[in-house]
């Protein structure tokens, strides 16, 4: 037992607190904020929502936050650990810079920007997150069945952007629970293989 306590004390912080935040943030997206995003087509209703659950929805927002930070915190591990080009860690900052404009609008409820919010996150935040995680997956050793989790995971990714650009939010929906599926646990097994 203390064997299997020191073995994950020495698992690195930043995958373990990536998988831990971005399975948060996939909880909270269920469960707190989902009633109020473009999946439900009346606005009407999701202001309701929103106003009736503001602190709710301002801290959901905020746990979103906290799991991209935690990302751009799990992709410069992961291109130390690989010895990567910065530069998808470059696009994946600049992700986040569309990332915390979008959840901050967001957060102050800034209707007339709801739109725009949404694109940001979902389409320029997400899409650059999934590019560098498909920069540093290519360039990391992997079996043909973690290239077969990867490619699927950054599928579910790919597919939320073009969904969430053209207007298909159920199908954003459906890929941001595939991508949330895989992910975290991607994080964990990272941790494992890459320490």
């Amino acid at each position: 037992m203390a064997s299997a306590i020191a073995w994950a004390r020495d698992l690195p912080a930043a995958p373990l607190v990536c998988a831990a935040l971005n399975f948060a943030a996939a909880l909270v997206m269920a469960f707190v904020l989902a009633p109020a995003t473009p999946i439900v087509p009346d606005a009407g209703e999701r202001d309701s929502y929103v106003q009736s659950h503001l602190l709710a929805w301002r801290l959901g927002w905020s746990v979103w936050i906290a799991a991209a930070l935690s990302l751009l915190w799990f992709y410069a591990w992961w291109r130390g650990r690989i010895g990567a080009s910065y530069l998808p860690v470059v696009m994946a900052a600049l992700g986040f810079v569309a990332d915390a404009t979008a959840e901050f609008a967001l957060i102050l409820y800034l209707v007339p920007t709801q739109a725009l919010a949404f694109a940001l996150t979902g389409v320029v935040a997400n899409g650059l997150y999934t590019i560098c995680g498909i920069w540093l997956t290519l360039a990391t050793r992997l079996s043909a069945a973690e290239r077969i989790w990867a490619g699927l995971m950054w599928a579910a990714g790919i597919a939320l952007s073009l969904a969430t650009l053209t207007g298909a939010y159920v199908i954003a929906a459906v890929a941001t629970a595939v991508l949330f599926a895989l992910f975290p646990p991607w994080c964990l097994y990272l941790a494992v293989k890459l320490r």
